[in-house]
C-alpha cells in the first residue's frame, strides 16, 4: 500500500501544480488549431517520429537526453547512462555491461538503436553481452517508453533507446569544428578520452571520432558476494543460522572479495569516420565504425564448472590457488587483471565493424514531403574466454552478421491528414560455436511494412498506425519457424492550453520469439545458467493502455515555467515469454535450469516528474516511478511475481544554474524489492545521493568546461533487482568522476 500511495502523491502534486499553472497563466488557446500549439513547443524534433515532431508533442512518453545533461550522465554503459531517466532502470552485469530496462521490460522487448537502425549485436541474447554503442560519443539519446513496434518491429514491444552520434553528416559546417574530453572516475580508476572532428567544403562534409576507455576493478562498500544464507528465499530475516549450510556458499567464499568486485576491469576503444554529399534537396552519406571491448565477468558466478572439470581430488588445490588469488587481488585492487585472475576468471573479448549508409531527399511537391533511407551492415563477434591457471582458452564464440534497411516516405499537403509509409527488412546470421554454446546457429529474416497517420482539429490531435510483419527463423538444426505479426495503435491528445495536453493511447502489438528462446539447450558459463528453449512457443500479444499529462513552457517565467510529466499505463501481455527458474539443478554443470515458456502476464505502473523554479537560478524537481507485474495464473508453491523488476523509486533534485556554472543535488530512494519472483532473492532498499557541477570558461578562443560528479555519497550497498548478478556484484560505492572538455 505504501508504494501505491507514495507514487499517487507524486502524481497528485504534479497535477495540482499543472492546474495551478493553467489557471494563473491566463493564456488559453480556445479556437486555435493544434498545429499552432505544436509550433510554440520546443523546436527540437525527435527522430523516433518520422513526422518531425518535438518530444513535447509526441503522444507516447519520450525522453531526450542531450547537451550538458547527457555529458553529466554519460558512463561506460548505456544502462548506467540512462538509469536516472523516468521509467528506466539498469540491468548491470558487472562494470562492463549495463542494459536499459524500460518499465520492467528488457532484452528482446527493448530495441537499442544506432541512429534508427538496430545495433545488431548480441546484447539481447544474454545479460552478460554489452550493447555495442558508446554513450561517450552520443550527441543525444532518445528514450521511448512503451510499445514502438509500429516503426521498429516486434523487438520494440517494450520501448526504444535510440543513440544518435552524428557520424553521417546531414549538413556542411561553415568551418571545422571539434571537441575533446578527458575524464577520470575513482569508482574503478577509469580513464577515458574522447575526440570529435567535423568539417567540409562545398557539398562535401566529413566526420571523425574516437574514444579510449580503461578501468580497473570496481570499488564497493563491503563484500562483493552476498551469501544466500543471509536471506531467506521469500523473506529478509529468517535463516542467518544457515549461512554455511550450502556447498555453494562455501565455494562462493573462495571467490569473495572485500571492498571491490574482482575481475571487473575493462578496456574499450572505438573509432568512426563518415562522409556525406549534401545538396539543397538532401544528402547521402556513409560511415564506418570499429569497436573493441574487453571486459571481465565478476568472480563467483561460474564456480561449479571448475569443480566439475577438475574433479574432487583437484578441488583442494584449486581452492588453494583461489585463496592465493584473493590475497593478490586485495593487494592490487586497482591493477588490471587478465591472466593473473586465475582459474575463476571469465572475460568477454568483443569486436565489431559496422557500415552505415544514410540518405534523404526532400520533394518539391504539394503532397510528398521527403524520402529517407537507411542501410546498415554489422559484423559482430565476441569470445567468452575462460582462465585456467595463467592461461585463457576460448569457450564460446558468438557471431552476428546482420543487415538492416529501412525506407520511409512522408507526406504533408496542409490538409487534414499527414503521415508516413515505411518498409523495413533485416537479416541476422547468428551463431554460437564452442564447447559451451547454448543456442544453435540460425538465420532470422524479417520484413515489415507500416503506415502512420495523424490529423488535428481544434484542440484535438489524433495519431493512428498499423504494421504488418513476417519473421522467419531458420536454425541449423531443428524446425524452421515462421510468424506473421500485426500491430495497431491509436492515440488521442487534447490541448488544455498552449503548452499542456492530456493524452490517451491504445496499442496492440505482437512479438515473435527469438532464436535463443526457441532453440537454447545448454549451459551458459558467464550467466551460470542452464538454458532450455522451446520451439513450440507462441508469439506474444500485448495490449497497452496509457494515460498521460504534459506541461512544458520554456518561454514562461516563475511558476508558469513548471515542467510536468505524468503517465499511468496498463499492459496485458498474452503468452509472455520468459526464462523461468525451475529450481532444479543440472547435474553436469551444476547450474540452475531456466526454461523458456509462455505465460500470461500483466504489467502496470506510473511515472511522474514535476520541475518548478524556486528562484531565478534555483529549481526543484520531484520524481517517482513504479512498475508491478504478475502472472495471471497460479502455480502451486511458486510466486506469481515476474522476476527481476525494478522497485519503486522516488526522490528530489535541487538545481542551480548561473552565468558560467551550474550544479545539481539529486537524492533517490529505491524501496526493497520483496517480490523477486520464484526462486529469486529479494533486494534491500537504498538511498542514493549524487552531486554534479560544472564550470564553463574561455581559453584561447575555445569554449571549455570543467565538470565533476560525486556519486553514491552515502556509500550505500546497492544491488540492482534487475540484475542476474545482484548477489555477486553490487553497484559502485562512493566515487568522484571529474574531467575537462574543450569545444573549438
Amino acid at each position: 500500500m505504501y508504494r501505491v500511495n507514495t507514487l499517487a502523491l507524486a502524481i497528485a502534486c504534479a497535477l495540482s501544480v499543472s492546474v495551478s499553472a493553467q489557471t494563473t497563466s491566463g493564456q488559453t488557446t480556445a479556437g486555435k488549431g493544434a498545429s499552432d500549439k505544436r509550433d510554440a513547443l520546443e523546436e527540437v524534433n525527435v527522430t523516433v517520429s518520422p513526422l518531425e515532431k518535438p518530444a513535447d508533442a509526441v503522444a507516447a512518453p519520450v525522453s531526450v537526453l542531450k547537451g550538458d545533461e547527457l555529458r553529466k550522465a554519460a558512463s561506460a554503459t548505456l544502462g548506467q547512462t540512462l538509469n536516472s531517466q523516468l521509467g528506466v532502470a539498469n540491468a548491470s552485469f558487472g562494470g562492463g555491461v549495463g542494459l536499459p530496462v524500460i518499465r520492467g521490460q528488457s532484452a528482446n522487448r527493448v530495441k537499442v538503436l544506432n541512429d534508427n537502425l538496430d545495433t545488431a549485436d548480441a546484447s539481447n541474447t544474454s545479460s552478460d553481452h554489452a550493447a555495442s554503442v558508446e554513450p561517450l560519443l552520443a550527441e543525444s539519446i532518445e528514450i521511448l517508453r512503451g510499445p514502438a513496434t509500429l516503426r521498429y518491429g516486434s523487438g520494440a514491444i517494450g520501448g526504444v533507446v535510440n543513440v544518435l552520434d552524428g557520424r553521417i553528416p546531414t549538413e556542411v559546417p561553415e568551418q571545422m569544428e571539434g571537441a575533446v574530453e578527458m575524464r577520470h572516475d575513482t569508482a574503478n580508476g577509469q580513464d577515458a578520452g574522447v575526440f570529435r572532428l567535423q568539417g567540409g567544403a562545398g557539398n562535401l562534409a566529413w566526420y571523425l571520432d574516437g574514444v579510449y576507455r580503461e578501468n580497473g576493478n570496481t570499488e564497493i562498500p563491503g563484500l562483493a558476494i552476498r551469501e544466500h544464507g543471509e536471506h531467506e528465499e521469500h523473506a529478509h530475516d529468517a535463516h542467518e543460522e544457515h549461512e554455511e549450510e550450502h556447498h555453494e556458499d562455501e565455494l562462493n567464499s573462495d571467490f569473495n572479495t572485500d571492498g571491490f568486485v574482482g575481475n571487473t576491469n575493462a578496456r574499450a576503444k572505438s573509432g568512426s569516420a563518415g562522409l556525406s554529399w549534401v545538396t539543397e534537396t538532401g544528402f547521402i552519406g556513409l560511415s564506418v565504425n570499429r569497436l573493441e571491448n574487453n571486459y571481465g565477468i565478476p568472480l563467483g558466478t561460474h564456480n561449479h564448472t571448475h569443480e566439475d572439470e577438475h574433479g574432487e581430488e583437484e578441488h583442494g588445490e584449486e581452492d588453494h590457488a583461489l585463496e592465493e588469488e584473493h590475497d593478490h587481488e586485495e593487494e592490487h585492487a586497482h591493477e588490471e587483471h587478465t591472466e593473473e585472475e586465475g582459474p575463476a576468471a571469465v572475460r568477454i573479448d568483443m569486436a565489431q565493424t559496422r557500415y552505415d549508409l544514410k540518405g534523404e531527399h526532400r520533394f518539391n511537391s504539394e503532397y510528398w514531403n521527403k524520402l529517407t533511407f537507411r542501410l546498415g551492415h554489422n559484423n559482430y563477434e565476441h569470445v567468452e574466454l575462460e582462465a585456467h591457471g595463467d592461461h585463457f582458452h576460448e569457450g564460446t564464440r558468438f557471431t552476428n552478421d546482420a543487415w538492416e534497411g529501412r525506407v520511409e516516405l512522408t507526406h504533408d499537403d496542409g490538409s487534414e491528414w499527414r503521415g508516413a509509409y515505411g518498409l523495413q527488412l533485416s537479416r541476422k546470421d547468428f551463431a554460437a560455436v564452442g564447447e559451451e554454446a547454448f543456442v544453435r546457429p540460425s538465420i532470422t529474416d524479417s520484413i515489415g511494412a507500416f503506415t502512420m497517420k495523424e490529423r488535428e482539429w481544434g484542440d484535438w490531435h489524433m495519431d493512428l498506425g498499423a504494421r504488418l510483419e513476417n519473421v522467419n527463423i531458420d536454425p541449423e538444426f531443428g524446425r524452421e519457424q515462421d510468424f506473421n505479426l500485426v500491430s495497431l495503435s491509436g492515440a488521442l491528445q487534447y490541448f488544455l492550453a498552449e503548452h499542456q495536453h492530456l493524452s490517451a493511447s491504445l496499442t496492440s502489438a505482437e512479438r515473435a520469439p527469438v532464436a535463443e528462446e526457441l532453440y537454447a539447450d545448454g549451459a551458459h558459463l558467464a550467466e551460470s545458467r542452464y538454458l532450455i528453449g522451446d520451439d513450440a512457443l507462441d508469439k506474444e500479444n500485448s495490449v497497452n493502455l496509457e494515460l498521460g499529462y504534459h506541461h512544458h513552457n520554456q518561454e514562461a517565467s516563475g511558476w508558469h515555467a513548471a515542467k510536468v510529466e505524468a503517465n499511468v499505463f496498463y499492459n496485458r501481455i498474452g503468452d509472455y515469454i520468459y526464462a523461468a527458474n525451475t529450481g532444479v539443478e543440472d547435474e553436469e554443470s551444476e547450474f540452475d535450469i531456466f526454461g523458456y515458456q509462455n505465460r500470461d502476464a500483466t504489467f502496470y505502473g506510473a511515472e511522474a516528474s514535476v520541475q518548478f523554479p524556486l528562484a531565478d537560478t534555483l529549481s526543484l524537481t520531484l520524481f517517482g516511478d513504479s512498475v508491478r507485474a504478475s502472472f495471471d495464473d497460479r502455480i502451486a508453491g511458486e510466486s506469481r511475481s515476474v522476476p527481476r523488476l525494478p522497485p519503486l523509486r522516488y526522490g528530489f533534485a535541487v538545481s542551480g544554474d548561473y552565468a558560467n556554472w551550474n550544479w545539481q543535488w539529486r537524492n533517490t530512494h529505491a524501496t526493497a524489492q520483496d517480490r523477486p519472483g520464484a526462486f529469486e532473492e529479494p533486494t534491500e532498499a537504498y538511498t542514493r545521493m549524487d552531486l554534479t557541477a560544472q564550470y564553463n570558461f574561455k581559453l584561447a578562443g575555445s569554449d571549455g568546461t570543467v565538470f565533476a560528479s560525486a556519486r553514491n555519497l552515502l556509500d550505500e550497498e546497492i544491488r540492482n533487482a534487475t540484475s542476474l548478478l545482484r548477489d555477486f556484484a553490487p553497484e559502485p560505492g562512493r566515487s568522484v568522476e571529474a574531467g575537462v572538455r574543450f569545444h573549438f
